[in-house]
């Protein structure tokens, strides 16, 4: 097994590490400090099976790897950029699980027709993500659009108060200039 220093110097992106470099685990400790989670949310999201952490020490402590942890911090951006749902993330982590094993079939693919019918499953896969990000901006240009109209009723109404209290409070022009 590699040391955590041997997988650093790695470097690149984890999810086209070799294996080999997947090895390095790291405690909760390190992922909670690396990702910025609570050990608590990291555990319910592998009870809700979007993680699986690749092992645990002789003691039973979770272990993870560069890439769990990467898929961690996509988890915790679709969360707060997107504000998407967890079975909306799983959705979206299982589509990108399938699109890296079409990567992996795509290289070692050499028959064109192949590789056609590989791209074209990949590309099904990332319209499905779009699809939910596409009604996920739908739902956030609706809501925009109430709050915008909300937004305007209220100020129509505040401005209607402010003519209705200086109306009120004009002195009353009546009988000003009359001769008796």
């Amino acid at each position: 097994m590699k040391t955590v220093d041997e997988t650093k110097a790695g470097g690149g992106d984890p999810e086209l590490a070799p294996a080999e470099t997947q090895a390095a685990n790291y405690r909760m400790e390190e992922v909670v400090r690396r990702t910025s989670l609570t050990p608590r949310a990291i555990r319910y999201y592998e009870e809700m099976g979007l993680l699986a952490p690749s092992g645990r020490t002789a003691g039973g402590f979770r272990l993870f790897t560069e890439a769990e942890i990467a898929q961690l911090l996509r988890i915790k951006e679709l969360q707060t950029v997107l504000g998407i749902s967890l079975a909306e993330i799983k959705e979206t982590l299982d589509a990108d699980a399938v699109r890296a094993e079409i990567r992996e079939a795509y290289q070692q693919a050499t028959d064109p027709a192949t590789r056609l019918g590989l791209l074209d499953q990949a590309i099904a896969l990332v319209q499905s993500q779009m699809r939910i990000v596409d009604e996920r901006t739908a739902r956030l240009a609706k809501l925009d659009r109430e709050l915008q109209e909300r937004l305007a009723r209220l100020r129509a109404r505040r401005e209607q108060v402010l003519q209705e209290d200086a109306s009120r409070r004009a002195p009353s022009l009546e009988g000003v200039g009359e001769v008796r």
